[in-house]
């Protein structure tokens, strides 16, 4: 249901605004009304939008600066902040909380020294290593290919050595380091190459060692890779440079892991204290940067909003306790100042209800003043899904699967409705699947001996009724036709006409008289043609209820066009087949019993073929019952929904503006 709103005006002197703000903001009720575009038609030059003076923006702007040093260090201490208990989040955030600024400001900075120069060397260190990691495992390779020739140069006297790698492509580019660097070594000079790989050749340039330096100055300003390793080991003779790099690179990982150790403990210390700063920044921003929505003059400030009725008192008295007549608040009606319109919308349901909210992540809360459908979907949605799905085995599973996504997202709301949505949805598959008697298709009934072939065409042995019976048990899918096409344009009509009732009230709340006529002529429409199209479909269907529903549905066709207009008759044809639209509910229901007998036969068919074949099979049942269940989760969700948002809501929902989000201390990124 959607709960009862007030309108309030909070007026108070200006010298207590910050304190009265800071309250409110404590409180947490108020959904803030923006003053800013009233204020610009006022047509007064005494009231103004709120603004900061000075100082306030400085310690706005120092603010800022502080929650990007904040979330720089959140981000490089890694930690689990969806591990932390929210109780140990909000006990840290009110030792840092404080009404002065400064006061605040100055302990979140002591804070993040402290975890700078504790973190500092380790994180360094850790960066370092990474760095020299990848450096060392970059060329250990490259080294090892060299190695060779290497071996075959120190057998030259009196020589220095230079490692390049080239790209085979251009490997024609040794020949012209020859010519060149025997010009500059007169002749001392030779290359030997080797390809490293598909892509690469090592080449080693050996000359006389006199002539280092101008070779060093030649080869960098061509565009040539040189094989540089770290200091320690350039010195080294290359063989015991391959020692000393595969050494470092197994040495390395060891001391990561005890950096990371100790970084692991800091972290686990600190998160909790960051994550309560960078909450508290959060809402102390908040409140400087709702000012502007405030009004002010030069002697007092307004402030306008809405909260639920219940928490008008409260708010009176923790004002009067606090700031005496410095701060006065006056309650509005609503529908005398005609602002339903602008009233924000908060719902309160029961716990069952409630998981059903989810559906207004794809559509807005209801108007206020409206009736709340929520409870059209907590009861029609999971009787919509069964029905379709309607399966022992596969209601089981989905049931199982929504309990563990219930209970596994706990504090992630929108998973929770929905694993609570599903686990329901899948009682009713297995509600239904006990209707048909069926378990994974036709399993059960053929292992309770009730099926038997006609002409190669399988048969149910019904325990109540006969195949001509009109009520039968079980209800088989496959030659109920008629039966679950009734049941369908039935269900149909009760879920569109509880809508079209909800219109009707709401009109009559609205004091629109047109709106109700025309959602009653749509009800009487829907309600008479079910009626006349029932006798060409059941034989002892009485005449004179033929009759009577062809007279309602003139008798609706003449209301809704008195009620809407043109717009009110098209609408009324256009509802006859919108009722059609819940045929789906067997439609869809069908082409899954279809798919799982089909899965069931070719699993037994192949079964029949020796181990070979009964492996196939039990992987064919396997497979197709898994992605029979996949489809019957989302199909019948997705169907279902249309039949709710277009079906139903679409006959009488109006959108809410706004939805209530009052003032509050939220920590912004807090779970």
């Amino acid at each position: 249901m959607i709960e009862r709103m007030a309108k309030v005006e909070i007026l108070g002197l200006k010298d207590v605004s910050l304190e009265a703000i800071d309250l409110i903001h404590e409180l947490g009720t108020l959904h803030i009304e923006d003053l800013s575009e009233k204020i610009t038609q006022w047509e007064t030059h005494h009231v103004s939008k709120m603004e900061m003076d000075s100082r306030a923006s400085e310690n706005q702007a120092r603010l800022k600066q502080l929650r990007d040093k904040v979330a720089e260090v959140l981000r490089e201490l890694k930690g689990d902040i969806d591990q932390i208990p929210k109780e140990e989040i909000e006990r840290e955030y009110e030792l840092l909380w404080s009404d002065n600024i400064q006061v605040m400001t100055s302990s979140i900075e002591r804070l993040l020294s402290e975890v700078e120069r504790s973190t500092r060397e380790p994180v360094e260190r850790r960066d370092d290593l990474m760095v020299e990691l990848s450096r060392l495992e970059k060329y250990a390779p490259i080294i090892a290919k060299v190695q060779p020739l290497v071996q075959r140069a120190a057998q030259m006297e009196d020589t220095a050595s230079i490692a390049l790698i080239i790209e085979r492509k251009y490997k024609a580019i040794l020949n012209y380091l020859n010519e060149e660097i025997s010009k500059i070594t007169k002749g001392e000079c030779e290359i030997i190459s080797a390809d490293v790989d598909e892509e690469s050749t090592a080449a080693l340039v050996v000359f006389g060692r006199h002539y280092l330096k101008a070779v060093h100055e030649f080869l960098a300003v061509q565009d040539v890779n040189q094989v540089r390793l770290p200091a320690d080991i350039a010195r080294v003779p290359i063989d015991e440079a391959v020692t000393r790099t595969r050494a470092r690179i197994a040495e390395i990982p060891k001391e990561l892991e005890e950096i990371e150790a100790k970084l692991s403990d800091l972290t686990q210390r600190y998160t909790t204290k960051l994550v309560a700063a960078r909450n508290a920044i959060h809402d102390r921003l908040e409140t400087m940067e709702t000012l502007p929505k405030f009004g002010q003059t030069d002697q007092v400030f307004v402030i306008s909003g809405w909260l639920p009725e219940e928490e008008v008192k409260p708010m009176e008295e923790a004002l009067l306790q606090k700031f005496g007549n410095k701060v006065v608040m006056t309650v509005t009606d609503i529908r005398e100042e005609r602002e339903e319109e602008e009233t924000p919308v908060m719902l309160r349901n029961n716990p069952y209800v409630r998981h059903f909210e989810l559906i207004y992540m794809l559509s807005k809360y209801p108007k206020y003043g409206t009736i709340d459908p929520t409870f059209i979907f907590a009861i029609f949605f999971p009787i919509f899904f069964g029905l379709m799905l309607g399966d022992i085995g596969y209601g089981i599973i989905v049931t199982i699967l929504g309990l563990f996504v219930y209970k596994k997202w706990k504090d992630k709301p929108w998973a929770n409705m929905g694993g609570y949505i599903l686990a329901v949805s899948g009682g009713w598959t297995i509600f239904f699947g006990v209707i048909y008697l069926e378990f994974f298709g036709n399993i059960l009934l053929k292992a309770l001996g009730r099926v038997y072939e006609v002409n190669g065409v399988e048969k149910i042995k019904y325990f109540l009724g006969t195949e001509k019976s009109i009520l039968k048990y079980p209800i088989d899918r496959l030659e109920a036709f008629a039966l679950m096409f009734a049941i369908s344009l039935v269900l149909g009509l009760v879920h569109m006409g509880i809508g079209l009732v909800i219109g009707i009230i709401n009109g009559i709340r609205e004091g629109n008289k047109k709106h109700a006529m025309e959602k009653g002529g749509l009800l009487m429409i829907l309600m008479g043609a079910l009626m006349v199209v029932a006798e060409f479909g059941l034989s002892w269907w009485p005449m004179f209820l033929t009759i009577v529903g062809g007279i309602l549905f003139v008798a609706g066709l003449v209301m809704a066009a008195l009620g809407g207009g043109a717009g009110g008759l098209v609408e009324g044809f256009i509802a006859w087949g919108n009722l059609f639209s819940y045929v789906r509910l067997y439609a869809i229901g069908l082409a899954s019993v279809i798919m799982a007998v089909v899965a069931n036969q070719l699993a037994s068919d192949m079964g029949k073929s020796g181990i070979a074949g009964l492996i196939v099979g039990i992987l064919i049942f396997i497979l197709l019952h898994a992605l029979n269940i996949v489809i019957g989760m989302f199909s019948p969700s997705i169907h279902s929904l249309r039949l709710h948002l277009v079906e139903s809501f679409g006959k009488f929902f109006e959108p809410a503006k706004f939805e209530y989000k009052p003032f509050r201390k939220t920590g912004g990124e807090s779970k």
